[in-house]
C-alpha cells in the first residue's frame, strides 16, 4: 500500500505503513464494518478515511480542539472540544457507549494533555483494538497512562527523536485486556 502522509506534526508514511501491517483490509471489506476513534484531526484523518471509503459501515469519530484542523469528509464525525477542559470531556456525550473501536489514534492535543484520553476511551475498546500513540516519547505520561489502563501486546515501536518534517516516535499496540 502506498501512502502520502506529510510527516512533521502529522503521521509519516513509515508510521502508517507500520500501522497498516496489522490491519487486514480484505477482512474489513468482507465484514464491511470498521470503527475508528482519533484524537487530533487534520489532513491525515481524511487520508485514513479514504483508505476505508469503500466500507459501508464505517464509524469514524475524531476529537479536535483547533477549529483550523476540523476535517470535511462525509464519513468523519468531528467533535470540537476545549483542550483546557479536556478532563471534563465525556466521550459518551457524542458516542454511543455500545460502540467498540477497532482502531484508536492518539495524536492530540499537543503537549502532556493527551494523557487524559486513555482512561476516557477505556470502555470503548475490545480485545484486538489497535492503538497508535503518535509522538510517544514526548512525555512519560503517555506510557504511564497506556500501562495503567490496558494490557497489550506491542506491535511496533519507534523511538526516533522529533525532527521537523521528518520521522518521529510512535507506539502501536493491540489490546489484550482492560485493566
Amino acid at each position: 500500500m502506498k501512502f502520502n502522509f506529510l510527516g512533521g506534526w502529522s503521521y509519516t508514511n513509515k508510521e502508517m505503513f507500520e500501522l497498516f501491517k496489522f490491519i487486514d483490509l480484505d477482512e474489513i471489506k468482507r465484514i464491511n464494518s470498521y470503527n475508528i476513534l482519533e484524537f487530533g484531526s487534520g489532513d491525515s484523518s481524511i487520508k485514513i478515511a479514504n483508505i476505508f471509503d469503500n466500507i459501508d459501515n464505517l464509524e469514524y469519530y475524531t476529537y479536535e480542539s483547533n477549529k483550523s484542523f476540523i476535517t470535511n469528509h462525509k464519513k468523519i464525525k468531528t467533535i470540537l472540544y476545549n483542550e483546557n477542559e479536556i478532563q471534563n470531556v465525556k466521550l459518551t456525550d457524542n458516542i454511543s457507549k455500545n460502540i467498540k473501536f477497532d482502531l484508536i489514534l492518539v495524536d492530540g492535543p499537543n503537549g502532556d494533555k493527551r494523557k487524559y484520553w486513555y482512561n476516557k476511551f477505556k470502555d470503548f475498546v475490545k480485545v484486538g483494538t489497535i492503538i497508535l500513540i503518535d509522538d510517544f516519547n514526548h512525555y512519560k505520561s503517555f506510557e504511564i497512562e497506556l500501562d495503567n489502563n490496558f494490557k497489550y501486546e506491542l506491535l511496533s515501536f519507534s523511538d526516533e527523536p522529533f525532527v521537523p518534517d521528518g520521522e518521529h516516535s510512535w507506539k502501536i499496540v493491540r489490546v489484550i485486556d482492560n485493566l
